[in-house]
C-alpha cells in the first residue's frame, strides 16, 4: 500500500489490473481508496481523461473498449493518481503510431510538470529514444547497456545482434562512422541523420 501512494504502474495485460467494469468508477477506484479529497476528485477525473483523449469513453464499460482504448484507460487511472514514478510495461502496443506519440508526449509532459520518474518498458527503441533521457538494455536478464540514448544507440551493431531493433538512419549513420566518413554523435531518427548527411558531404 504505502509503495502503491508513490508508484503508478501499468501492466502489458492491462485486462489484469482493471478492477471495475466502466471506466468512470475505474479512474474512482485509485481516487477514493487513497483518500484524495473530494473537491479534487471530479478535476483529476476529467483533466486525466482529457490528457488522454478519452473523456468520451467516461461511461462505456470496459468490456466494450478495444485494446488502445483500455490501454488509454489504464494509464489515464494513474496519473489521475500523481503518482511520483510511474513504470509501465509496453504501453503503446495496442496504439497506432500518431497514438504512441502523443502518448509519449503526455508523459514527458507529466515528468516534467511533477518532477516524475516514469520508467517504460518498450519495444519501441526508434520512438523511444526521442523522449528518454536514459535507455538501459536488458539481454537475458542482464544490463548490457546503461547511458543516454545516443551512447547506447552507438553499438547498433551489438544491439541488432540481440535482437534489439535500431531505427535505420542510426544503423545508417554508425556505418559511415566505421568507415571513418562521419565522426558525430549517433542519430535518432531521419530529420537528424540528414542534417548529419548535409554536414558529411559538404
Amino acid at each position: 500500500t504505502d509503495v502503491s501512494r508513490l508508484v503508478g504502474s501499468v501492466c502489458q495485460d492491462v485486462d489484469s489490473q482493471f478492477v471495475t467494469s466502466v471506466v468512470e468508477d475505474e479512474m474512482l477506484y485509485g481516487l477514493e481508496n487513497f483518500g484524495v479529497p473530494r473537491d479534487e476528485i471530479e478535476g483529476r477525473l476529467e483533466q486525466a481523461l482529457d490528457d488522454m483523449g478519452i473523456a468520451d469513453l467516461r461511461d462505456r464499460t470496459i468490456a466494450s473498449l478495444s485494446g488502445g482504448q483500455k490501454q488509454k484507460v489504464a494509464i489515464a487511472s494513474i496519473l489521475a493518481l500523481n503518482s511520483r514514478v510511474l513504470v509501465l510495461d509496453e504501453p503503446t502496443a495496442e496504439l497506432d503510431p500518431a497514438s504512441s506519440r502523443s502518448v509519449f508526449d503526455l508523459l514527458a509532459r507529466y515528468a516534467c510538470e511533477h518532477g516524475a520518474t516514469v520508467v517504460v518498458v518498450e519495444q519501441k527503441i526508434a520512438l523511444l529514444s526521442q523522449y528518454a533521457d536514459m535507455l538501459v538494455i536488458v539481454d537475458e536478464g542482464r544490463i548490457r547497456f546503461a547511458d543516454a540514448p545516443a551512447k547506447v544507440l552507438e553499438h547498433s551493431g551489438e544491439l541488432e545482434r540481440i535482437g534489439v531493433n535500431c531505427p535505420r538512419s542510426t544503423t545508417l549513420m554508425n556505418r559511415l562512422r566505421a568507415e571513418g566518413l562521419y565522426q558525430g554523435p549517433s542519430v535518432r531518427n531521419v530529420r537528424e541523420a540528414r542534417e548529419a548527411l548535409e554536414e558529411v558531404l559538404a
